[in-house]
């Protein structure tokens, strides 16, 4: 009885990630729809900074706007029908559009927190991990390592 216990539950396991995967739709290549970008963003941003449900519902318009715009961006850019200089121009009016949105909807203390949370994002490359430990000095520049590999005479 005991070995089946252990291939039973890891069938089970595995028949309730499937179903999990199909009930959360996202689009081609596995990334998450503006709008659920936007809820996950606007959800982390209502605890960060302690919005209230009205707050939280214009912060999530406003980040769908931003994610739906980006989307499009990334299609032109895919396409061919905007340069790299185009795409950054393009990224920083609305930077500046959407952040000028967020003071609006947002306290003056919130949007003081809300631009250091923005800088700290900006510092560890707008992924979500941080600086290794041992990529900062003291002062926190950052260290580059140069790849110290020697290569071998074959």
């Amino acid at each position: 009885m005991k070995n089946y216990l252990f291939p039973l539950l890891a069938a089970f396991a595995l028949t309730a990630g499937i179903a999990n995967a199909q009930t959360t739709p996202q689009q081609g290549g596995g990334r998450p729809s503006p709008e659920q970008m936007a809820a996950r963003q606007s959800e982390r941003m209502a605890k960060g900074l302690g919005l209230s449900a009205d707050q939280t519902t214009k912060v999530q318009q406003i980040m769908t706007a931003r994610d739906q715009e980006m989307q499009a961006m990334r299609g032109q850019m895919q396409a061919g029908t905007a340069t790299r200089e185009q795409m950054r121009d393009q990224m920083m009016a609305g930077r500046t559009k959407y952040d000028g949105q967020f003071k609006a909807v947002l306290t003056p203390d919130q949007y003081t927190k809300y631009a250091a949370m923005q800088a700290e994002h900006m510092q560890r490359g707008g992924r979500g991990m941080g600086p290794r430990s041992d990529s900062t000095d003291a002062k926190g520049k950052v260290k580059i390592k140069k790849n110290k590999m020697k290569m071998k005479a074959e």
